[in-house]
């Protein structure tokens, strides 16, 4: 009855309470739960995370975005429901009862924008004496959600030094946003600006929209397909040249993440580009990025890329591009 009572008095409380499937009950705040690990503050232990899987149950009276495995979201607090690794979901308008492990995403909804917000940022280095040609890489990533709506901001830059002169420089930025349509289907667009002197172009900014469709999202994988269309402009590094160019757009994005100890993480998408306007033209894009945690939040890895293009805009520019770099990295929130 004095354990009964406890319990009460602790749900009762205006905090984040999670059950242990151990019994041990946790007091603080519930920041995310994310690819099966969720990440909880408390009051003298700071920031922990631990797998969903030793959740016996939880509460909460704020409100949350909700993703299950189906892609179904909703927003709502949560309270107990008296049965292992169950918890009632409070909706305006009734209630829901979820397995725990059925919830792939939750972020709380708050006001302020920084708190809805994170990313990473990572340096990379390779030399080799022997040909005397170094290889510097810089890439960052801001990720910020919201209802019904994700936006993604990421940059790299990866630049070849020989006998102190730049040998070759690939930049790129991307500003992605995708709006929940129905389920696992999101209507997404992006905007683009880059830059490759081995490719040819001094400049090209591109602007798109696509449908986007999550085959698979669990806790360890996330794959989704995008077909669209997209308008580019761009400036040739030998001349004066510049052209306009409208493009199809097929792509296939792969998340894989181990959260047992090591931590490890795979971002990975291929890209193809037909070229409606120059006919035979196409591109295509690869990029991997594989990195594990070494110590909290810091982690090593490596990060490849791969760009062919059937006709590039300059002449005698190289058809394909290609460079692979170690990288340190640090993700926050």
């Amino acid at each position: 009855m004095v354990i009964f009572v406890t319990s009460m008095n602790i749900f009762g409380q205006k905090t984040d309470t999670i059950v242990h499937i151990n019994g041990n009950i946790l007091l603080g705040e519930i920041k995310k739960l994310n690819d099966g690990i969720i990440t909880y503050k408390m009051d003298g232990m700071g920031t922990i995370k631990f797998q969903v899987d030793k959740i016996n149950t939880f509460k909460s009276e704020k409100s949350f975005q909700v993703v299950l495995k189906d892609g179904k979201q909703y927003f709502g607090s949560f309270d107990t429901c008296g049965i292992d690794r169950y918890v009632n979901l409070i909706l305006i308008n009734g209630s829901e009862r979820l397995f725990i492990e059925d919830i792939i995403e939750l972020y709380p909804i708050k006001k302020n924008f920084w708190l809805r917000t994170s990313g990473s940022l990572g340096l990379g280095f390779n030399y080799s004496k022997g040909s005397d040609i170094a290889t510097l890489t810089t890439s960052g990533s801001l990720y910020h959600r919201n209802r019904h709506t994700y936006a993604e901001l990421s940059w790299s830059d990866n630049t070849t030094y020989q006998s102190d002169s730049i040998n070759s420089n690939k930049s790129d930025a991307n500003l992605m946003m995708q709006r929940l349509i129905y389920h696992k289907w999101y209507l997404g667009g992006n905007l683009e600006g880059s830059s490759n002197s081995e490719l040819g172009y001094k400049f090209r900014i591109l602007g798109g929209v696509s449908i986007i469709n999550y085959i698979v999202q669990n806790y360890h994988n996330r794959l989704y397909l995008s077909l669209g269309s997209n308008a580019n402009r761009e400036w040739s590094m030998d001349t004066d040249e510049v052209t306009n160019n409208l493009e199809g757009l097929f792509g296939i994005n792969y998340h894989y993440y181990k959260y047992t100890d090591p931590e490890f993480n795979i971002t990975t998408y291929l890209k193809t580009y037909p070229n409606f306007t120059t006919p035979g033209r196409y591109r295509v894009n690869y990029y991997l990025d594989a990195k594990i945690e070494v110590i909290s939040d810091f982690n090593v890895g490596i990060n490849f890329y791969y760009n062919f293009d059937s006709k590039p805009i300059s002449e005698d520019a190289s058809r394909e591009d290609y460079g692979i770099a170690t990288t340190i990295s640090y993700t926050f929130h």
